[in-house]
């Protein structure tokens, strides 16, 4: 069978590759020649230039760029049949380089010259001939694009075939791995189950507060976070993981309990203790290594060990290959560390919630419920501290709100909790307990104004919702919810909510008006996008290695001198692109197959009528809002993410073996806590 499933990915591979080679060259030959435009301001005065004259063009160019392969251009110019016109801002010297692309080579040189020629001419016309401009460079010779896609796509059909081929494997012929999964029970009756042990953690957290030992952790974690408030310094937070790892040994769900918090919190991720030459260790790090001594004895191998250890491999080859071509060794060892959380992590709450599945769902929902108060409390009252990555306004079309934009570290872990809150694998009642968990992530959301979290995270909630209550259940649900959305957007939008509010609606409605379609964060993006893309054309199998710059760049006006500063751009948006240059295709790869483990468990528990078919599918769901929002945020290298990451899949490992029965329900929350314990056994 092995060998079988062998034959099925490598047959997926080739067939994927000769797909991807294919496609690019379906219309022939593809070639281009360059040119490039310089432009100046014309003065309407006999006067001396000033800087705003001069940044007038720096304003202006993203929108000749729109121009230059606009129709007007296009007529005027004379193109022929499938012919394009592009462009792309040269940053800092006030020049567009102008492509032409054609099926043909014949005279293309002398007519990219004549296509910057009319660029110059639309664009003069169009800004009342304020602006001038020259054709400081002519034409180059025309370069074949076809081999360099070819070779491109190549790659990437290579990875998808593969990853097909594998899924196929999966789902109809699993490996051995597919025996860690339960089997022969309701899904009702499981999700039942498994929300009542749920109920008993809650309540048992709540006993156990009011106890000696649960006072005592109490006032650990108000010096930790009130510590750092007061004083940002790192020492109050150690001071809860040095008292954490003082009884990890008996019972290490304690430094587990401040991993999360560290990492999924009010907390900064980021809180650097003594510089070991150019690495700098953190907190988080030492509660995960704290957490790896606990549990290194501990037995555990779950379904998701080898598609790890394959992500592990890939990450190390990626920071290898950084390190040796050239990328800042500090840089390279801060994102090694920040990937390597998602296999450690996992392998810690794994291991440590082993049989307490439903402690971990109770202390992570509680736990984040405390976090997004904490925050929008520090937002009211002002602490800077704990306004982790806070931004003081918001930019929707052309309108800025100087409104709060909140983050924090607990906001990641939100889209797959709120999936798991609507899921019905979680206690709904009372129902006062329930709003008192889910508000204050909602609240949080919208506050972030993180439009591509609200996408994926409404539609897979919707999803889920119809699985629960199917459609007449959820057409009445949504009704309500539309009729309560539309009276709170137009209160907000008529002011009644402050300016918090009016910036809210007008971040909402943007999505549905197509207004967000034409923000300069998105043509960002696509810039970003577009310089990925041109080094991945020349190294689409191995990649350029972490820490090498890829192309991107940031463009700043120093006003002091006048002039326009240009820096590489350290980050991406698009983390599969990211992914793709950093770890080459076989990151790729490494990353695919673990999307495919989770696809493979999802599908499997629901045919096997596993008790926990609902929090596995929730579960899963979850990873993917994650997965879909990494098309359009920074998360690759955002540690509490990567956290969130790793937690979802403990939680996912663990739900697919999760069976109800008397010894688990005396495991979980069983009996009354005694006046030493704060959690139960």
């Amino acid at each position: 069978m092995n060998r079988l499933a062998a034959l099925v990915v490598l047959a997926g591979l080739l067939v994927g590759a000769l797909v991807g080679f294919a496609v690019p060259t379906l219309d022939g030959p593809t070639y281009r020649s360059s040119a490039t435009v310089v432009f100046t301001a014309v003065q309407l005065e006999p006067r001396p230039p000033t800087a705003s004259v001069a940044r007038h063009i720096s304003q202006r160019l993203p929108s000749w760029v729109k121009v230059a392969a606009s129709g007007a251009v296009a007529g005027e110019a004379g193109l022929r049949s499938g012919e394009t016109i592009t462009a792309h801002e040269i940053s800092g010297v006030q020049s567009l380089r102008i492509e032409l692309n054609s099926f043909t080579a014949e005279d293309l040189a002398d007519r990219a010259t004549d296509a910057a020629k009319t660029v110059i001419a639309v664009v003069a016309r169009m800004e009342f001939n304020r602006v001038s401009g020259v054709v400081s460079a002519n034409g180059s010779e025309p370069e074949s694009l076809s081999g360099a896609w070819a070779a491109w796509g190549a790659v990437l059909g290579a990875v998808i075939g593969a990853l097909v081929g594998w899924l196929v494997c999966a789902l109809r012929r699993p490996g051995p791995w597919v025996s860690h999964l339960a089997d022969g029970g309701s899904r009702v009756a499981g999700a039942q189950a498994f929300a009542d042990s749920v109920d008993r953690e809650i309540r048992a957290l709540w006993a156990g507060v009011r106890t000696r030992r649960g006072a005592l952790a109490l006032g650990v974690g108000f010096v930790a976070i009130g510590g750092y408030a007061a004083t940002g310094s790192v020492w109050p937070p150690m001071v809860a993981v040095l008292a954490a790892g003082a009884v990890a040994v008996r019972d290490p769900r304690w430094i587990a309990g401040v991993m999360l918090a560290l990492a999924a919190s009010v907390l900064p991720p980021k809180l650097e203790l003594v510089k070991l030459g150019p690495v700098t260790p953190t907190v988080l790090e030492v509660a995960v290594l704290v957490g790896l001594v606990a549990v290194w004895r501990r037995p555990g191998k779950s379904i998701f060990l080898w598609p790890l250890v394959v992500l592990t491999v890939a990450v190390a080859l990626g920071s290898a290959r950084g390190v040796t071509g050239g990328g800042e060794f500090s840089e390279v060892a801060d994102t090694l560390r920040a990937l390597l959380l998602v296999p450690l992590g996992f392998l810690v709450l794994y291991r440590v919630f082993a049989g307490r599945l439903a402690q971990l769902v109770a202390i992570t929902a509680v736990g984040a419920a405390v976090a997004s108060s904490i925050e929008l409390l520090a937002a009211v009252m002002d602490w800077h501290r704990l306004l982790v990555d806070e931004r003081s306004s918001v930019i929707t079309g052309d309108d800025t709100s100087e409104v709060s934009r909140l983050s924090a570290p607990v906001l990641p872990l939100w889209g797959p909790l709120l999936i798991l809150l609507a899921s019905g694998a979680f206690p709904g009642r009372p129902r006062w307990r329930l709003l008192l968990i889910a508000l204050p992530g909602l609240a949080h959301e919208a506050l972030s104004f993180n439009r591509s979290t609200w996408a994926p995270l409404l539609g897979f909630v919707i999803l889920v919702a119809v699985a629960r209550f199917g459609s007449r259940g959820l057409v009445k649900r949504l009704l309500a919810a539309g009729v309560l959305g539309a009276v709170a957007l137009g209160l907000s939008a008529a002011g009644a909510l402050g300016g918090t509010g009016e910036a809210l609606a007008g971040r909402v409605t943007s999505v549905f008006s197509g207004e967000a379609l034409g923000e300069d964060s998105l043509a960002d993006r696509v810039r970003e996008n577009t310089a990925a893309l041109n080094t991945l054309l020349d190294h689409p199998v191995a990649g350029i290695g972490v820490g090498i710059p890829y192309g991107g760049e940031i463009v700043s006006y120093d006003a002091l001198h006048d002039r326009t500063v240009v820096d590489p751009r350290p980050w991406i948006h698009n983390q599969y692109l990211r992914m793709w240059l950093w770890f080459g295709a076989f990151g790729l790869l490494a990353v695919g197959l673990l999307m495919v483990r989770v696809a493979a468990a999802v599908v499997h528990s629901w045919r096997r009528r596993a008790p926990a078919t609902v929090l596995v599918v929730a579960l899963g769901l979850g990873l993917a809002c994650l997965a879909f929002q990494s098309v359009f945020q920074t998360t690759l290298i955002d540690r509490p993410s990567l956290m969130a990451v790793a937690l979802t899949l403990a939680m996912l490992a663990l739900a697919v073996a999760w069976r109800p029965g008397p010894q688990q329900s005396g495991q979980v929350g069983g009996p009354r806590l005694s006046a030493r314990r704060i959690m139960t056994p």
